[in-house]
């Protein structure tokens, strides 16, 4: 099969969770498929770091994301117009719906991985392309906890109320994200029922529980760098 593999961040190098989870998910696909990897980039990643990815991908596309905080306070404002999760809302990025126009124009795709959740709304705009193609997403976590924890240490009142209304739309949004795709993969089960407790008779896509885990004669993993890690900052 062709796979269209869409990251939010480079999974290379080894220095945070989510890139360790993407590099191994892509090595084990490669094995028997055939993987295109559209993935977005920041100034810290260099060309060797894609060098290495398009050795065993089928190609390698890259997108810019850029981060300012003027651009934060436009996608709030988004958000706030819309209803729809800040999280959400600021990682929609024009020149990645462009090049997945390209993509998809030119190639076919079996099936589109949307690793995280992030990807999700790429992947649904792929399908509106290629009907034909199955959707998978990687649920690396429930997301809708993270602003809740954070809510919960915050401080200041205004910070947390907007913790807590990002955590609410996202408590909404995730369950109906997973419902438009064929199958859901999860790092824990724990993590599924917090996001689709139901089951998959009551309308959830079918998913599957597959752990983090790494070769460690494969790659040594390197230090971790904390700003890898995808976060509200």
């Amino acid at each position: 099969m062709h796979i269209l593999f869409l990251s939010q961040v480079l999974p290379y190098p080894l220095d945070a969770g989510p890139k360790m989870r993407s590099y191994y998910v892509l090595r084990h696909l490669v094995q028997k498929h055939q993987v295109t990897l559209l993935t977005f980039v920041r100034d810290t990643d260099s060309p060797e770091h894609i060098a290495h990815l398009a050795e065993f991908c089928h190609a390698v596309h890259t997108v810019p994301m850029q981060r300012s905080k003027v651009r934060e306070v436009k996608f709030l404002l988004q958000s706030f117009a819309g209803q729809k999760p800040f999280l959400i809302t600021r990682d929609y990025v024009p020149a990645m719906i462009e090049t997945l126009q390209q993509l998809t124009d030119n190639t076919f795709f079996d099936v589109v991985h949307a690793d995280q959740l992030w990807m999700a709304e790429y992947a649904l705009a792929a399908k509106a392309i290629q009907p034909t193609a199955k959707l998978v997403i990687d649920k690396h976590n429930a997301v809708h906890h993270i602003p809740q924890r954070l809510a919960h240490d915050e401080k200041n009142f205004l910070k947390r109320q907007l913790l807590l209304r990002e955590a609410r739309l996202m408590a909404s949004f995730e369950p109906e994200v997973c419902q438009q795709f064929d199958h859901t993969v999860w790092v824990t089960d724990i993590d599924r029922q917090a996001v689709t407790p139901k089951s998959t008779s009551n309308g959830y896509s079918s998913s599957t529980v597959i752990p983090i885990c790494v070769n460690p004669h494969q790659v040594t993993p390197i230090e971790r760098n904390p700003k890898a890690a995808v976060s509200l900052s």
